[in-house]
C-alpha cells in the first residue's frame, strides 16, 4: 500500500526523469547544431583563403571584401543570439524558483487540508462511538436494519413470483382457445356475449377444462401483484426507517460540530485549488519558455535562421563556385589543400545534418513525453489524489507502469485507468458505513472526506456492504419452477 502524497513523490520523480531527458537530447541537438555551424563558417573561411591566394585578380578583391562583410553579418547575427538566449535562460530560471516557490507553498496548503480532514474524521469517529453506546439509537437502527431485511426478502419473493408467472404462464398464452376464452371473460360477471355465442363458448370451455385452468390462471396472475404491493408498501416502511434513522445522524453530527468542520475542509481545498491553479499557469509559463530554448537548441531560433540563410547564399553565389572551379585548375598545392578540406567539409556537414534530424525528432518525442507526465501530475491533484486519506493499493505496479510510461510503452489513457482501479479513500477511524450509512443509498458520514464525498465510487470502492434489494433477474434465476398450477384440457 502506498499514500497518495508518496504516489506523487513517484509522479514528481518520473517528471524529473522527464525533464532530464530533455535536457539531455537538447544538448545533443545544440552540439550537433554548434557542429554544423562552425562546418559552414569553416566553408566561408576556406573560400576566403582561396581569395586571398588569387589577390592578383580584381574579381577576387572584392570577393574578398564581400566574404569579409558577410562574415561580419554572421558572427554579429550569433552574438545576438548569444544576447537573448541568455537571457531566455535567465527567464527560465526566474520561472523555475517561481515554480519552486509554489509547490513549497502548496505543500504547506496541503499539510493544512489533511490536518482538517483528520480533524473530521476523529470528530466523526467520536460521534459513532457515542451513537453506539446510545440503546435508544441503537435500537432504532435495528429496526430500521430489521425492516430493511424484510422489504428485500418481500421484494425477492416477487421477483420470483414474477418469474415464475412468465415461466408457467406460457402454456396458457400459447393455447388459442384458451386465450379466447380468456379474452372473451367467460364464466365472468362481465360477459356480455349473445346466448349462441355463450353456448359455444361454453362446449368449447368443457372440451378444454376451462373452469380450472381460468382459476389457476387467474390466480398465476394474481399472486405476483399482491406480492410486489407487499413489497411496495415494505420498501416505503424502510425507507421511512432510514429517513429517521439519517435524520439522528444528521442531528448528532450537528450537536458535535461536524458540518463545521467539513466546512473547514472545503475552505482548506478551496485554497489548495487555487494554488493549483497558479502552478498550472507557472508551468505553462515555464513550458513556453522551454519550448523557445529548444528552438534555440535545434538552431531553429530567428537569430540562427537568418545567420544560416545568409551563409547558404553566400555559398551558392557564383563567383564563389567559380572561384572553386579555377582553383581545381591551378596547379599550386595550396589550391588543392584548400578544396580537399571544402569537400571534406561537405562531406560532415551532410554527417551532421542527417545526425541533427534524428536528434530533433528525438527531442520532441522527449517533450512529447514531458508534457504527458505533467499532464498526469496535474490530473493527479486535481481529483486530489494526493490527500491525506488517498492510498493506491499496488506500490510496484504503480511504479513500474509510470517506467513503462517513461518509456513510451505506455500511453497516458492507460496509465490513469490503473492508477484509477488501485486508488482508494480510506478514513482513518470514522467508518462512512455506520449507521444510515450501510444501506447502500449514500452515506452522511464523509470520513474526513469533505467536499470530497462521493459515495457512488468511494464507498463503494471501500467495499462496504448494503442491503439492497435483489433485481428480477437475479431472484428469477433463484426462484426456479415448482408446481401448483395445471392447465387442463389441451395445456
Amino acid at each position: 500500500m502506498m499514500s497518495g502524497r508518496q504516489t506523487l513523490g513517484e509522479i514528481d520523480r518520473a517528471v524529473d526523469e522527464a525533464r532530464a531527458r530533455v535536457a539531455a537530447v537538447e544538448a545533443q541537438v545544440e552540439a550537433a547544431e554548434q557542429q554544423l555551424q562552425a562546418q559552414r563558417r569553416g566553408q566561408l573561411e576556406d573560400y576566403k583563403a582561396l581569395a586571398r591566394l588569387r589577390v592578383g585578380l580584381l574579381a577576387d578583391a572584392a570577393l574578398l571584401k564581400h566574404l569579409d562583410q558577410s562574415e561580419r553579418e554572421v558572427a554579429a547575427l550569433l552574438a545576438q543570439r548569444e544576447t537573448a538566449l541568455t537571457l531566455l535562460k535567465e527567464q527560465i530560471q526566474f520561472a523555475e524558483a517561481a515554480l519552486r516557490t509554489l509547490e513549497a507553498e502548496r505543500n504547506e496548503q496541503a499539510a493544512r487540508v489533511d490536518s482538517a480532514v483528520q480533524a473530521a474524521d476523529a470528530a466523526e469517529a467520536r460521534t459513532q462511538s457515542r451513537l453506539a453506546g446510545d440503546n435508544a439509537y441503537m435500537a432504532r437502527r435495528e429496526r430500521a436494519t430489521e425492516v430493511e431485511r424484510k422489504a428485500a426478502h418481500a421484494a425477492e419473493k416477487a421477483d420470483r413470483s414474477e418469474a415464475e408467472r412468465e415461466e408457467k404462464g406460457v402454456s396458457y398464452r400459447e393455447d388459442p382457445l384458451f386465450m379466447y376464452l380468456w379474452k372473451r371473460r367467460y364464466g365472468q360477471p362481465d360477459d356480455r356475449a349473445w346466448a349462441l355465442t355463450r353456448w359455444l363458448d361454453g362446449k368449447v370451455a368443457r372440451l378444454i377444462g376451462y373452469a380450472d385452468a381460468g382459476a389457476n390462471y387467474a390466480r398465476l396472475n394474481e399472486i405476483p401483484e399482491r406480492l410486489r404491493e407487499h413489497a411496495a408498501a415494505l420498501a416505503s416502511a424502510a425507507e421511512a426507517e432510514l429517513a429517521g434513522l439519517k435524520a439522528l445522524d444528521e442531528a448528532a453530527r450537528i450537536e458535535d460540530g461536524i458540518p463545521a468542520l467539513d466546512a473547514a475542509i472545503v475552505e482548506a481545498q478551496a485554497a489548495l485549488d487555487a494554488v493549483d491553479r497558479r502552478i498550472a499557469q507557472a508551468q505553462s509559463d515555464l513550458q513556453g519558455l522551454e519550448v523557445r530554448k529548444a528552438f534555440y537548441a535545434a538552431g531553429q531560433d530567428e537569430y540562427s535562421a537568418k545567420a544560416l540563410e545568409l551563409v547558404t547564399s553566400e555559398l551558392q553565389r557564383d563567383d564563389l563556385m567559380e572561384l572553386r572551379r579555377e582553383a581545381l585548375a591551378t596547379p599550386f598545392p595550396e589550391d588543392d589543400l584548400i578544396v580537399a578540406r571544402l569537400l571534406e567539409r561537405e562531406d560532415e556537414r551532410r554527417r551532421y545534418d542527417g545526425a541533427l534530424e534524428t536528434l530533433r525528432e528525438s527531442l520532441v518525442q522527449a517533450r512529447q513525453r514531458l508534457d504527458e507526465v505533467e499532464t498526469l501530475r496535474t490530473d493527479f491533484k486535481r481529483n486530489r489524489y494526493d490527500r491525506a486519506d488517498s492510498q493506491f493499493g499496488d506500490a510496484a505496479m504503480i511504479a513500474m507502469m509510470l517506467g513503462q510510461f517513461l518509456s513510451g510503452a505506455l500511453d497516458r489513457r492507460n496509465l490513469w485507468r490503473v492508477m484509477q482501479e488501485q486508488q482508494r479513500y480510506r478514513p482513518e477511524r470514522s467508518d462512512p458505513g455506520f449507521g444510515s450509512g450501510a444501506f447502500g443509498r449514500g452515506t452522511v458520514w464523509g470520513g474526513g472526506l469533505g467536499d470530497a464525498r462521493r459515495p457512488g465510487d468511494i464507498f463503494g470502492g471501500l467495499g462496504r456492504g448494503s442491503a439492497g434489494r435483489t433485481g428480477g433477474g437475479a431472484a428469477g434465476k433463484r426462484g426456479g419452477s415448482s408446481g401448483g398450477f395445471r392447465t387442463g384440457g389441451g395445456f
